[in-house]
């Protein structure tokens, strides 16, 4: 008799409930949510949302992904980068056409949330991969950058034109309060500490208790008061197609960071299983447009967040039903004391999260391996913190862009022999000792033929030939099909090449 095996039986409600209250999803939904609140009430101020609103907004993203979402340990929600680059656009747009902030921002965040649901609709997820190292790390550090420089008012206690870099030098300097400095170090000190003993301690939130208690002994710093769950200002008074043609482009660059964020988190913390870009592409796009609706600002993936719950073993990506209850129940049963939490304090929450962009070992990685990608890299850094970060997006794309056309304009390519006591041929500048065989030419081209490289390839194999050539192979592995320019070029090496051999041999 053969063997009969009893099929698996579906996982039932009662099962995933017992799976949601493990003990790792339980800690996991209490460390985010411990990180998330400083970190909602911080960013949400860099959009220009007030804390109350900024965590009741959080929530948003929690349940969408929940609903759409596929990574267990993902935690989207307010993250610092796309904060700025949403206060970046949202203010100048407001001002030009003369709408409340409220509608600009709910227009761009509902746009991210479009584009986003277009670009999974045509399969778009690809574009996860347009930016490439050496573009995200200057991209990161010009942010980084620019966050801490927005920050300068709340650290040192007085207005300063923060705008652009220019402006900021040509303000109106004034002495600094000793005491905003001192609390905005305490939590950016306690919180570097807290993330280089463990990933599991909310620096953040260690870093606020520790400032506001300090604070107590101050009359002369500025606090968050009254906090509650606040819903934010959802209208769209002003609304006009000329609203939306000038949100169209800085939504784009928003839509590509907030997708790469979201990607780059999702592969660090896939654990076995392969994360799928359509699925977060589509989570993603569910998340914008709800929050658009709702009156909130773009939201991103949190790398520090998602690790905590990464770290903490979550099975599901439903233990954020724990973050939600810990959002809500913060303002309930504490709202005396997140009101005294000092706005200096807040600021050091975002210099803390701007020094975590910085990745020092990813800049020496750059330099060890290609001088040229530290200048691309130097190059995107410069341009987002003197141009500005929405045109230094553009700009960061477009050097991606310019930086693969050049390597595929003027690729590697080699003369091939063959190397004694070692099979195949091997480019000869490669080993010592290589030997061709007298008459033939094996040449390789490592990249696609196509215009801007054609006659890069034409010259380089004519100037390879040599006098007594006979018989010339042509090594190009890489091509699959060719433009008519490069089909131009292979046909002039032909007619040079025909009068001078006898043989022409070209492998594909």
């Amino acid at each position: 008799m053969g063997n009969t095996q009893t099929p698996a039986k579906p996982p039932t409600r009662r099962n995933a409930v017992r799976d949601l209250f493990q003990v790792p999803n339980v800690v996991a939904g209490i460390s985010v949510g411990a990180y998330i609140i400083p970190q909602a009430m911080a960013y949400g101020s860099l959009a220009g949302v007030t804390p109350s609103a900024s965590l009741t907004i959080s929530v948003v993203p929690l349940v969408v992904y929940m609903i759409l979402g596929r990574n267990t340990s993902m935690s989207l929600g307010p993250e610092s980068t796309v904060a700025l680059m949403t206060a970046a656009a949202v203010g100048p747009v407001a001002a030009s056409q003369g709408i409340p902030w409220a509608t600009a921002l709910a227009v761009t965040t509902t746009l991210v949330g479009v584009i986003l649901g277009i670009g999974w609709l045509i399969k778009a997820s690809f574009l996860a991969d347009l930016l490439s190292n050496p573009i995200l790390t200057g991209y990161m550090t010009g942010v980084a950058i620019l966050m801490i420089v927005s920050q300068l008012p709340k650290i040192l206690g007085f207005d300063l034109n923060t705008d652009t870099i220019g402006e900021l030098i040509s303000s109106e300097w004034q002495t600094p309060n000793a005491h905003t400095i001192l609390i905005a170090t305490i939590v950016v000190v306690l919180s570097l500490i807290s993330r280089r003993i463990s990933n599991r301690i909310p620096g953040p939130l260690l870093g606020l208790a520790v400032a506001t208690l300090v604070g107590l002994f101050f009359t002369d710093i500025e606090r968050v008061g009254e906090v509650s769950l606040e819903l934010p200002a959802v209208g769209f008074q002003g609304f006009d197609v000329e609203v939306v043609v000038a949100l169209m482009l800085p939504a784009l660059s928003i839509a590509v960071v907030s997708f790469t964020d979201v990607m780059v988190t999702s592969r660090a913390f896939a654990g076995k299983e392969r994360p799928n870009a359509s699925m977060e592409m589509r989570a993603l796009a569910g998340t914008q447009f709800a929050s658009g609706m709702a009156g909130g600002y773009p939201m991103s993936a949190s790398s520090s967040r998602t690790a905590l719950a990464f770290a903490a073993g979550s099975t599901t990506r439903f233990y954020s039903v724990f973050v939600i209850v810990f959002i809500i129940a913060g303002p309930l049963l504490l709202p005396g004391v997140i009101a005294q939490v000092p706005i200096s304090a807040l600021a050091g929450v975002i210099v803390f999260a701007a020094i975590t962009l910085v990745s020092l070992p990813d800049w020496t990685a750059l330099a060890r391996f290609r001088f040229g990608e530290v200048a691309v890299a130097a190059t995107c850094t410069l341009a987002v913190v003197f141009v500005g970060i929405l045109p230094g997006v553009l700009i960061a794309i477009v050097l991606s862009i310019v930086e693969l056309l050049m390597r595929l304009a003027r690729p590697h390519d080699g003369v091939l022999g063959f190397v004694p006591n070692m099979p195949g041929m091997h480019d000869i500048d490669d080993h010592d000792g290589t030997e061709t065989l007298p008459g033939l030419l094996v040449f390789r081209y490592d990249a696609p033929l196509f215009f801007m490289n054609a006659y890069d390839f034409f010259y380089k194999v004519t100037g390879a030939l040599e006098p007594d050539t006979k018989v010339v192979v042509l090594k190009m592995d890489a091509n699959v099909e060719l433009d008519t320019t490069a089909l131009g070029v292979m046909d002039e090496l032909h007619d040079t090449w025909t009068p001078m051999a006898s043989t022409v041999a070209a492998r594909v």
